[in-house]
């Protein structure tokens, strides 16, 4: 008897950990890298320029409730790879860029893209291919977006310094498609038992393995939490005071989180940081909060997902205003990055994981696709209300003491959120 074969779902990992890197073409991170060249040459003011990515976050909102049912259904291999295809498209035509309308319509698709469907495509395809093991593979699979917002600012900013930032837009293009487009069409499946396996790589009821000491194992005891999954109506989730809690508590993470990533670059340049220095700073804390996410991920395993959620966010609620007083010491601003970035890494494959310990892996996509218009407004207005205080204040106090008592209060209630009673067959 041959032994155990590779897990796919770790295939799955990969993909999806690619997909990660693309969404980043897209992210906050990326565009605040061309918020001072293209304000310099068009005129335009932060606001006009971040409102891009609030209509592209709005758009993603209104198509993910549609887009989350069809995963469960049909999975996501062609889905990712044309949304893969049309993000590419549109920061390739960005290098044409000449009106604002324009960076609404081609960021914006990106964005909508990003957050409407290739969000949903990771958490999804994680959900449905890990039980147990869950926790370090939403870790491994949410890196992919870490390191995406660690390196392409760099080079980002490397070819907007050395070619322009026209130049900068049709790489990133580029480089977004040949990263994931094509392993997205080849390997993404949509559950193990399409293709005859279970979950994190167990043996089906009936079969025969070759244990680690050399003994044929035969296993008969059928698998009964998967049969006893829960499947969600959603009449049924939106009745549970737990979606509302999660709901609160996510549309903070995503405020904040799009509201700080957006305008942190430019916050460090105008306090007199080089720009060469701000970039670091920020491929530092997104190196590590890539190494946190799998941190929290294994640690997901082991410990209480909402306590370790709420921990999270009260700890950076505490450590972002700081910020302020790290600024001015280069050496201070780096300690940060990597304190506060270990810890940060925690949000993402967290609050995804409990949305699927409270509701369960069969109605994963339905689930989030719910909630994502409400995610997804949030991470609209984070931006837009940090770049309209600064343009009336011309500071950042008011916008960052905000984020910080919101994550606070985000961790507190994430501490006292209660998972739901499985609905009734």
């Amino acid at each position: 008897m041959p032994p155990r074969k590779f897990f796919y779902g770790w295939t799955i990992v990969g993909v999806t950990f690619l997909i990660g890197v693309t969404q980043a073409g897209v992210f906050q991170n990326v565009l605040s890298i061309f918020l001072k060249p293209m304000a310099s040459e068009f005129g335009w003011n932060r606001s006009m320029i971040t409102g891009s990515i609030a209509v592209g976050s709005l758009a993603g909102g209104i198509i993910s409730p549609f887009i989350g049912p069809y995963l469960d259904r049909y999975g996501a291999r062609k889905l990712a790879f044309w949304g893969i295809t049309i993000l590419s498209g549109g920061l390739i035509a960005l290098s044409q860029l000449s009106h604002i309308w324009q960076l609404y319509l081609f960021f914006g698709t990106g964005r909508m893209i990003a957050s409407g469907l290739l969000a949903l495509v990771v958490t999804v395809s994680i959900s449905n291919w890990f039980i147990e093991k869950r926790g370090r593979a939403m870790g491994i699979s949410q890196l992919g977006s870490r390191i995406g917002i660690a390196f392409l600012p760099l080079l980002v900013q490397w070819i907007i310094i050395n070619f322009g930032w026209r130049a900068a837009w049709a790489a990133l293009g580029l480089i977004v498609f040949v990263v994931s487009a094509l392993p997205a069409l080849i390997f993404l499946k949509r559950r193990p038992e399409d293709i005859g396996l279970l979950p994190d790589g167990r043996v089906p009821e009936g079969t025969q393995s070759v244990e680690p000491n050399g003994e044929i194992a035969v296993h008969a005891i059928p698998d009964t939490s998967l049969a006893n999954e829960p499947v969600w109506t959603r009449k049924a989730v939106f009745r549970t005071r737990a979606f509302w809690q999660l709901i609160l508590v996510m549309s903070v993470i995503y405020f904040v989180g799009a509201g700080a990533n957006f305008h942190l670059f430019p916050f460090m340049t105008d306090q007199g940081i080089p720009p060469e220095i701000a970039v670091l700073v920020i491929t530092v804390l997104s190196i590590c909060s890539a190494l946190g996410g799998v941190l929290f991920g294994f640690l997901a395993e082991q410990i209480s997902v909402k306590r370790l959620l709420g921990f999270v966010l009260i700890s950076i609620g505490l450590m972002f205003y700081t910020v302020f007083w790290a600024v001015q010491n280069t050496g201070l601003l780096f300690l940060f990055a990597v304190v506060y970035g270990v810890i940060r890494g925690g949000i993402l494959p967290l609050i995804f994981l409990v949305w699927t310990e409270f509701y369960g892996r069969l109605s994963s996509g339905a689930v989030l696709g719910l909630g994502s218009p409400f995610r997804l407004t949030a991470n609209a207005g984070g931006p837009v209300f940090a770049a309209i205080c600064f343009d009336l204040f011309h500071n950042y106090w008011i916008p960052f003491t905000v984020f910080t008592i919101l994550l606070i209060l985000a961790g507190i209630l994430s501490l006292f959120a209660i998972p739901p009673s499985p609905p009734a067959k």
